[in-house]
């Protein structure tokens, strides 16, 4: 049988009784493409370049051999899953970098 327990509080969750809440986080590199925008040709309102045919033929060129020393699936990608109980998955939500609030000043009623 399986035992979880939540990453944050370590409490043991119950799968029968509780509600256990998965996490997962992937860091990559965002990598910028020139061509986001579309290049429509605004008479006819279409694509002037077939980009399925362009990225079927890059696939082809391409094997994962290539990609990982280049590093794009190396070491720059790290993915992480954790498993939260319902109020941590509550506390997780408010504040998911897990950054500290900073100093609240009061002002008078002047």
């Amino acid at each position: 049988m399986l035992h979880y327990s939540c990453d944050l509080c370590k409490r043991p969750i119950d799968p029968h009784a509780d509600v256990r809440h998965v996490v997962k986080i992937e860091v990559f590199e965002a990598v910028e493409d020139e061509g986001d925008a579309l290049c429509c040709n605004p008479e006819t309102g279409r694509e002037e370049a077939d980009h399925l045919e362009e990225m079927q033929g890059l696939l082809e060129s391409i094997d994962d051999r290539d990609l990982e020393r280049e590093g794009m699936f190396g070491e720059g990608t790290h993915a992480f899953r954790y498993d939260l109980c319902d109020a941590c998955r509550s506390r997780f939500l408010k504040n998911p970098l897990g950054v500290k609030p900073g100093k609240k000043l009061d002002f008078s009623q002047n």
